[in-house]
């Protein structure tokens, strides 16, 4: 793991402070899942909105609407379930008003064509055909 600078605010590595815990790491897969699930359902949603906008879809209400269920997910991965819950219908929001895409936009250059990146060989590699 990446260490921090240790300076004014005493900022540790991020292993001094995470804990390996299979338990908690199981239950946030199970709550990436459910959400992902749902980004896939409202993406869905609103392309073929005439088709779907009288279907009631459990997978979006499990993630969205408040219930034990997904508050008791939240507290074995360790985390508060009505800040993910406010952030997965933020997420939402934002869905609809952008027409269904929730990936951020990208630059029209890739990474490898901007300026602070310049990949240019010295000539001292060796091809993987040599290996």
């Amino acid at each position: 793991m990446a260490k921090y600078q240790q300076g004014n605010f005493g900022f540790k590595t991020l292993v001094e402070f995470d804990e390996r815990d299979p338990i908690r790491n199981l239950w946030r897969n199970v709550l990436i899942v459910a959400i992902e699930d749902a980004i896939k359902i409202k993406s869905t949603i609103i392309k073929f909105y005439d088709f779907y906008r009288n279907k009631k879809f459990y997978e979006l209400d499990y993630v969205t609407l408040p219930n034990r269920d997904f508050d008791a997910v939240c507290q074995l991965a360790q985390l508060d379930g009505n800040l993910v819950r406010k952030k997965i219908n933020k997420l939402m929001k934002e869905m609809e008003m952008n027409n269904g895409s929730y990936m951020p936009k990208m630059p029209w250059k890739r990474l490898y064509q901007s300026e602070g990146i310049h990949r240019e060989s010295d000539g001292n590699h060796t091809p993987v055909s040599a290996v």
